[in-house]
């Protein structure tokens, strides 16, 4: 187990600050953060905590979600913060992709074609092993290693789409927490 499956197991809890810092794409300030403050409501040592323990301990006490509940509602404005922190440098990172784009064909008057024809046999082999999958019975023997290749072709695939069409799911994600700030007036 990790972080993510703590994470993931704090958003089905209804800790959605907490959980989308340890279960989504956080960053190391944010998961750190979410960490201590678990941690600490939960009393225990923040440089020790192992997210066995704390999905252990999550899973065997109602209590425990009750005190991480009221420790995000304390602390609900900085987790937001940090949140939004993260959504900022992942929002970056897509810009200056993109960026890199546009100044390769500004340089050069060509898309790079290394970019297209890695995303298209990314595409091409997932929706290939897909289909492979589909048709054909596994192995026994051969079956991990089977799913831990299209594990990855997932994972690639995701960020194949992502890049040329965005991630809505985090878009949504960021519009939701920023309607919760609160109003500055």
């Amino acid at each position: 187990m990790g972080w993510k499956d703590v994470g993931n197991t704090l958003l089905q809890s209804g800790l959605p600050l907490l959980g989308g810092l340890l279960g989504g794409p956080a960053g190391a300030l944010g998961a750190k953060a979410a960490v201590s403050l678990i941690s600490s409501a939960l009393d225990l040592e923040p440089d020790k905590a192992n997210p066995d323990e704390i999905l252990e301990l999550v899973q065997a006490d109602p209590n425990a979600i009750m005190q991480l509940k009221q420790a995000e509602m304390a602390h609900k404005e900085r987790l937001q913060a940090l949140l939004l922190e993260e959504k900022g440098l992942e929002l970056k990172d897509v810009a200056d992709a993109r960026a890199r784009e546009r100044a390769i064909v500004e340089a050069t008057g060509k898309k790079d074609l290394n970019l297209y024809i890695l995303a298209w046999t990314i595409v091409g082999g997932f929706f290939a092993l897909c289909a492979i999958l589909m048709q054909v019975a596994l192995p026994e023997s051969s079956s991990e290693v089977v799913y831990l290749l299209f594990g990855g072709l997932v994972a690639g695939f995701t960020q194949v789409i992502a890049y040329f069409f965005g991630s809505s799911q985090q878009s949504n994600l960021k519009t939701k927490l920023l309607a919760n700030l609160p109003r500055k007036e």
